[in-house]
């Protein structure tokens, strides 16, 4: 296959061919500026005063539109909170959304997105029930925190380990369903658009090694996808890349190393304040269920932590928000 030579792309770290990459460039550091967080724990007592990561934000009606977990001394759930400026999300209200919940309290990991067909925000997420089974509630009004439906299963689960991290994506004819199996294989399920958020088909495994955190993006104005997966070495968080013209696959995976913490370039006078790159949402170039995204300048809001600050259990792990931008 012919490949066109020095197509700079965000999500890249090689050189693409039309429908595949031809080589995949050796990381090198400087990759991406990061500033300070823009999102950090609520006062103590709150419902998220210990952490808050897994961020899906979308720019909608003047406003950034932040869906996030939140972790409490006790129990993580589901945030929301909006600014016209990324800057102003730490001092705008925040919301816990009791009703994204199972039968714990427990309710996390969400994905925000428009479904253009019905006309409702989705939210897509996970509870504890069935060890981690995939949620949705929906709105039509996504500034209404109190708005959001009571929780339905996406789909009834048929596989007993432990699945997580949902995140729907679609194209003209399919909506597709992606999470990680096991804290190893990628699998994808679909259902027609007209079926959704019902109907999904068989599983698919489409790729192995992957921890979790699968993010799916359309590359606007190209028949091209591009897959993020979080990896967990040493318990240090970094992203890689895999890349398909279908998304349904098959997927080729480009590098382990798309984004780490060697390759973040700190912004002037801004102190350190994360050496891993965990789970994280792109800014989008809309909001809708197509997922697409603007290769030139773009953005990611991630979570992060230093090393020195992750020696304690889990949940007690004091993640923050900040956003890290491509620098060539």
């Amino acid at each position: 296959m012919k490949s066109l030579a020095n197509i700079s792309l965000c999500l890249l770290t090689g050189a693409l061919a039309v429908s595949a990459i031809s080589t995949a460039a050796k990381p090198d550091k400087g990759k991406w500026e990061i500033g300070a967080p823009v999102f950090s724990q609520g006062p103590a007592g709150s419902f998220d005063e210990v952490s808050v990561k897994d961020p899906s934000i979308v720019f909608f009606e003047g406003k950034w539109r932040l869906f996030f977990t939140a972790c409490s001394k006790s129990e993580y759930v589901t945030g929301y909170a909006a600014a016209a400026k990324l800057t102003d999300l730490n001092s705008a209200p925040r919301h816990e959304l009791t009703m994204i919940r199972g039968r714990s309290r427990y309710g996390c990991a969400p994905q925000i997105f428009h479904f253009t067909p019905q006309k409702k925000w989705y939210l897509i997420y996970q509870n504890r029930d069935s060890n981690y089974q995939p949620m949705f509630s929906t709105t039509a009004t996504i500034d209404k925190p109190e708005s959001w439906s009571i929780p339905q299963k996406l789909i009834e689960k048929d596989h007993r380990s432990k699945w997580i991290d949902f995140w729907v994506i679609c194209d003209d004819k399919k909506a597709y369903l992606f999470y990680t199996q096991g804290h190893n294989g990628v699998i994808v399920r679909s259902t027609g658009i007209d079926r959704f958020p019902s109907g999904w088909g068989p599983a698919k495994e489409v790729l192995r090694n992957i921890h979790e955190a699968v993010h799916i993006y359309k590359v606007k104005d190209r028949r091209e996808f591009h897959m993020i997966y979080e990896l967990n070495k040493r318990n240090v968080r970094s992203f890689g890349i895999a890349t398909a013209t279908k998304l349904e696959g098959p997927w080729k995976r480009v590098t382990d190393r798309y984004a780490t913490g060697d390759q973040l370039k700190w912004a002037g006078g801004v102190k350190p304040w994360t050496e891993m790159v965990s789970h994280g949402e792109l800014l989008r170039a809309g909001y809708d269920e197509k997922m697409e995204y603007e290769p030139k300048n773009c953005r990611w809001l991630i979570q992060g932590i230093m090393k020195k600050d992750a020696n304690v259990s889990y949940p007690s792990l004091p993640w923050k928000l900040g956003v890290m931008r491509k620098v060539q």
